[in-house]
């Protein structure tokens, strides 16, 4: 799967509301940050999975999935908001 698809995969499934936002497809911006967020989420996963634990890493990890999934969420409602888009 193309990792921005997995990553818009991703945010559906935190904020499955936001689905039906088609324009979505064509904002290079929102691509972007799937982009990112799913390199993000494949990282956090790799430290969920090591035999060796390194909590602090992990610990940040999330931290970055949660904000970078926050500021997609946001984008695409502010995005919605202002120009009437669905």
């Amino acid at each position: 799967m193309d990792v921005k698809k997995a990553g818009m995969a991703r945010l559906f499934l935190a904020a499955p509301d936001l689905r039906a936002c088609a324009w979505m497809m064509n904002s290079h911006a929102f691509l972007k940050m799937c982009e990112a967020y799913e390199h993000a989420c494949l990282r956090r996963d790799v430290l969920r999975c090591s035999t060796e634990k390194d909590d602090e890493a992990l610990f940040r990890s999330e931290a970055e999935c949660k904000s970078l999934e926050a500021a997609a969420i946001a984008f695409i409602r502010k995005q919605r908001q202002f120009s009437g888009l669905r």
